[in-house]
This record gives structure tokens, sequence and C-alpha cells, in this order.
């Protein structure tokens, strides 16, 4: 649990005041977060777990993780109920054991699964229902989330279920840097910048209504159908659920502009052409799109 006294090495003024006004309105359990730019979230180094509300996008909070493995045991499961149910007959949340068994077939470990990971809260809310009714044990870094949302009001729990109180409201992770271990890749300023970048690209699609109707047109009416199934193919090696449309777009556009790491993403691992992957770029700023983050 998150030591209330313990704060994150750049914390501003602004961030000060929100803290001071969370604890005043009744914070049972000491799960603070604190508010800041991206430069400052960017930037902050800390051993702890230091949970961000965006100064940009207050409906977007990103969980700052100080290892690759607490980062894991926070998101993992939760991403694969969301975006990598692909065999299961019905939404499953899965347990420790089948999650252990899906991570080694994918050839990933608890650490790498995924370097970053978005989830809106009406996802949470489905996860946390899902794991009610099937009586699967969640672990304590899963338990941490489910109560820091109910106590931000985000989640309630009402006759037997839990509730989204505010679904658009977006969860993001990202690890701080960190050398290579035993058992957790080296994770650089450059990547944690990326991953960054990455992750709030997504909270951008599902906060911002105008952008998302943006990406859907760039998606169904500027792409062709052979650049969308390079995005297909490519988000397959990954175990996305590439039935699924809107995650395929979310994704597409998050990889496209804000990826600016070439071991993540690049014109080869896409199967196309460096001129190729450039005019998609080049078409994708022409049209304006509604968003202030910084594109490649």
């Amino acid at each position: 649990m998150l030591n209330p006294t313990c704060s994150p090495t750049a914390r501003t003024a602004r961030s000060l005041i929100a803290a001071v006004v969370f604890m005043a309105t009744g914070c049972a359990w000491g799960q603070q977060f604190v508010t800041g730019e991206f430069q400052t979230v960017l930037n902050t180094r800390s051993e702890s777990l230091t949970i961000w509300q965006m100064a940009e996008n207050p409906n977007v909070y990103v969980f700052d993780f100080p290892g690759l493995s607490f980062q894991g045991r926070s998101f993992n499961r939760i991403t694969q109920f969301t975006e990598q149910q692909t065999t299961e007959p019905y939404p499953k949340v899965l347990s420790n054991a089948e999650l252990s068994r899906f991570i080694e077939a994918a050839r990933r470990t608890q650490a790498d699964f995924a370097f970053g990971h978005d989830v809106l809260v009406s996802e949470l809310v489905q996860f946390f229902n899902y794991a009610t009714r099937d009586k699967v044990e969640l672990n304590q870094e899963e338990i941490f989330i489910r109560d820091f949302l109910t106590e931000q009001g985000l989640i309630r729990f009402w006759r037997g279920f839990y509730q989204a109180m505010r679904p658009d409201v977006v969860l993001l992770s990202i690890p701080q840097p960190q050398p290579r271990q035993a058992s957790e890749p080296v994770v650089t300023v450059g990547a944690r910048h990326a991953i960054l970048l990455h992750e709030l690209a997504h909270g951008e699609y599902y906060t911002n209504s105008h952008y998302q109707k943006f990406c859907q047109r760039f998606w169904y009416e500027t792409l062709t159908e052979g650049q969308r199934e390079a995005f297909k193919r490519f988000l397959s090696n990954f175990n996305y659920a590439v039935t699924n449309d809107e995650l395929l777009i979310n994704e597409m556009q998050a990889y496209l502009m804000f990826t600016p790491d070439p071991k993540s993403f690049s014109a080869s691992k896409l199967g196309v052409s460096e001129a190729e992957l450039q005019q998609m770029r080049s078409t994708f700023k022409r049209g304006s799109p509604p968003i202030r983050l910084p594109m490649m």
C-alpha cells in the first residue's frame, strides 16, 4: 500500500495542493495520488509506487511502478482479460495457474508480458465482477487497484456487484528506468519516454471523443486494406484480440504516432517499407488530429 508520507522526488506545488485536498476529503486507506504534467511524470524518479493524475487530462491516472514484476503482478491478468481473450468461449478471468501457463505459452515472463498497460474503469468493473463470479483469488496488487478505485468514487460495490461510477476514466501503467536484472529486462530512459507516450495516447483515445472519431475514420477511410492487414499481423504477434476493431484502431494510433522506440515499432516490424510508414504518418498529421501529445 502506498505510504501517504512518501512523495515522489519532483512534486509540484499543484500536486501538494491536490494531496492536501484529497486527504481532507476522507482518505481512509492512504492510497494517495498526486497531480503532474507530462514532463513531471516522465522525469520523476521514485523507489515506490506513485499514482499520478495527469494535469493535462484529469480523467487519466498513471500507476508509476518501481519494477516490472511489480507492474506485472498488478496488471497482467487484467490486460489478458481485456485485450488477449482469443480462445476462451466466454469472458473469463484466469486463475494464477492459468495465467502462468498463458504467459509461458507466449514466451514471456511476469516482468515482460507487457511494458505498459491501459484499461478503462468500465473494463475493470467487468474484470472484478467476473473474478467474483468465478471465485478467482486475486493477489494483493489487484486488490489494491480495486480499493483505490473504490476510494476515489470511480466504482462501488452494490447488491453483490461492482458498478462503474465513472466508466470512462482510464488507468495506465508505466515502469521506472532500471538496469537489466536477473529476472527483469532493462528499461532505459528512452524506453520509459516511449512507454509513457504510447500509454497516454491510449488515454487520449478513450477520453477524447473527437480524437477517437478521427482515428476511426483514418483506419476505415485512409488506410488501405493491406495496411490494415499489416497492423493486424503485427498486433497478432503480441496476442492481441485482432477481431476487435476498436482495439486495433486504438493500438494502431498509439504505435504509429506515439511510439518513438524502433525496438518496439518500426517499418520492418510492421512489414512495410520505410517510405510507406512515413507516408502513413504524414497523412495522419495532415488531418490535424485533435490531440496535444507530441506526434512522431
